[in-house]
C-alpha cells in the first residue's frame, strides 16, 4: 500500500501582514536572536524599529480630498498600534503616555529614541542575563555529550595514580612553567579544533535548520513558522556585514576555547575530588617530596598545592588529548554538540534578515532601510583584483616608449 506524498507548501508571493502584528513578531524575534548570542543585531534592529515605527505613525491615506480630521484619527490609531506592539504587558498609563508622544509633532528620530528608551533599557538588561544562561546550558551540552565520547579522564587518572613522577614534575606548584604548560596545551588544542573558515562548521541546510529549531519553545516556534511560511528562509545562514562577520568569527573561536576550558575543568575537578578522598597529607609528601596545605577538611582530608597544580596540568593535557585523538566523525559530533545553540541562533538570525527585508511587501508600509540579505560575493573577485594589480605593476616597470605586446599587458 502506498501513500500519496503531501504537496509541498508554496509560500505566498506577497502575504498581507497587519503592521502591528508584524512589528510585534519581528521585535520578539530580534530579542530572541540578540539574547542568544547575535548581539550586533541590537543596533540594526533599533534603527529599523525607529524607521518602521515612524513610517507607521506618520502614514496618511493616499487618496486626495480627505479631511484633516480623518488623517489625524488614522495617525492616532497607528500610534496606538505601534505602542501596543512594542509595549505589550506594560502598565496602561505608560502605554497611553507613549502613544501620545508618538502622535506629537516633535522631530521623529529624537522622539522615538526617548519614547523607546525603556524598551532599549529592558533589552540591554535582559541580554547579559540570557547570554549567561545560554553559556551555562552550553556548558552542560559539552559535558553531557561532548566529553563522555572520548576517554581523557581515564588517561589522566592512569598518569596520576600509576606513576609518582607526575607528582614531582607537575605538582611543583603554580610556577611560570606551570602557566606555560597549561597555555601551550590549550592553545594547541584550540588550533587543532577550529577551522579558519568557521562557516564550514556553522552553515546549515534546510532539513538541518528545521531540526535545530525543534529545540525552540512552542510560542517562539509558532512565530518562526509564520515567517517561514511567508518565505523567510532559515537556511543557508545569512552572512552579516563586516562588523557582524567579525562578531561571528570571534564567537566561534570563543566557543571553541570555552568548550576546551570546560573539558579541562571537568577533568581537573574530578581529579581534585579523587585526590582529596584518596591522597592524604603524608602520601602527598611521599609522592611529591613536599607538601603545602591550602585547606584542611573534616576527616583529615586536605587540599594541597601539589594536588591542584597536578590536576590543572592534567586537565589541560586532557583537553589536548580530547582534540588530538579525535577521528573526523568524533570531531563532527563534538562540534555539533558544542555549536548547536549558536547555530540555532544564526538560523533565527537568517529568518529575521529575510523578514526584515520584506517589510514593505508584507505590511504595505514604505520603510527606507538597508537590506540585510546581500548577494554573495564572487570568489574570483579577489583573484581578478590581484591580476589587475600585477598588470599595473608590470606597466609601471616598463621602460618609457615600450608598447604592450600581449593582450594581458594592454
Amino acid at each position: 500500500m502506498t501513500t500519496a506524498a503531501a504537496p509541498e507548501q508554496v509560500p505566498p508571493e506577497n502575504p498581507q501582514w497587519a503592521a502591528d502584528t508584524y512589528l510585534s513578531d519581528l521585535n520578539k524575534l530580534a530579542i530572541y536572536t540578540a539574547t542568544r548570542g547575535m548581539l550586533p543585531l541590537v543596533v540594526t534592529h533599533t534603527r529599523f524599529l525607529v524607521k518602521f515605527t515612524n513610517a507607521l505613525v506618520r502614514e496618511h491615506k493616499k487618496e486626495h480630498g480627505k479631511e484633516h480630521g480623518k488623517e489625524h484619527q488614522k495617525e492616532q490609531d497607528n500610534a496606538g498600534k505601534a505602542t501596543e506592539a512594542l509595549t505589550s504587558g506594560w502598565p496602561k498609563w505608560s502605554r497611553r503616555l507613549i502613544a501620545g508622544w508618538l502622535r506629537s509633532q516633535v522631530p521623529n528620530g529624537p522622539l522615538l529614541t526617548v519614547v523607546l528608551f525603556p524598551y532599549f533599557l529592558r533589552l540591554v538588561v535582559f541580554v547579559p542575563w540570557l547570554i549567561a544562561w545560554s553559556v551555562v546550558k552550553s556548558s552542560w551540552d559539552v559535558l553531557r555529550k561532548g566529553v563522555r565520547g572520548v576517554p581523557p579522564l581515564i588517561t589522566a587518572l592512569v598518569v596520576v595514580f600509576v606513576t609518582s613522577d607526575a607528582w614531582r614534575i607537575l605538582g611543583a606548584g603554580f610556577t611560570v612553567r606551570f602557566t606555560v604548560l597549561v597555555v601551550v596545551f590549550l592553545l594547541f588544542s584550540l588550533l587543532f579544533l577550529v577551522r579558519w573558515s568557521c562557516w564550514d562548521d556553522i552553515d546549515v541546510e534546510q532539513p538541518e535548520a528545521e531540526n535545530l529549531l525543534m529545540g525552540v519553545r512552542r510560542t517562539n516556534m509558532a512565530r518562526f513558522r509564520r515567517f517561514m511560511t511567508c518565505g523567510a528562509a532559515p537556511a543557508p545562514i545569512v552572512r552579516p556585514g563586516i562588523p557582524g562577520t567579525i562578531w561571528v568569527y570571534a564567537t566561534y573561536w570563543l566557543l571553541c576555547a570555552f568548550a576546551l576550558i570546560v573539558s579541562a575543568l571537568f577533568v581537573s575537578g574530578t581529579l581534585i575530588l579523587i585526590g582529596v578522598i584518596l591522597i592524604s597529607k603524608d602520601e602527598t609528601k611521599t609522592l611529591a617530596n613536599s607538601v603545602h596545605v591550602y585547606q584542611t577538611l573534616p576527616g583529615g582530608a586536605v587540599i594541597t598545592m601539589q594536588l591542584l597544580s597536578l590536576s590543572f596540568s592534567l586537565g589541560a593535557f586532557a583537553a589536548f588529548f580530547l582534540v588530538a585523538a579525535q577521528k573526523p566523525s568524533d570531531r563532527t559530533e563534538f562540534m555539533a554538540n558544542m555549536l548547536r545553540r549558536y547555530r540555532r541562533d544564526l538560523v533565527a538570525y537568517s529568518i529575521y534578515c529575510h523578514a526584515h527585508d520584506r517589510a514593505p511587501d508584507w505590511t504595505r508600509i514604505a520603510v527606507d532601510f538597508k537590506p540585510l540579505v546581500r548577494p554573495a560575493r564572487r570568489s574570483v573577485r579577489m583573484v581578478m583584483t590581484f591580476a589587475w594589480a600585477r598588470r599595473r605593476a608590470r606597466r609601471s616597470n616598463r621602460p618609457p616608449g615600450e608598447r604592450a605586446t600581449t593582450p594581458a599587458d594592454r
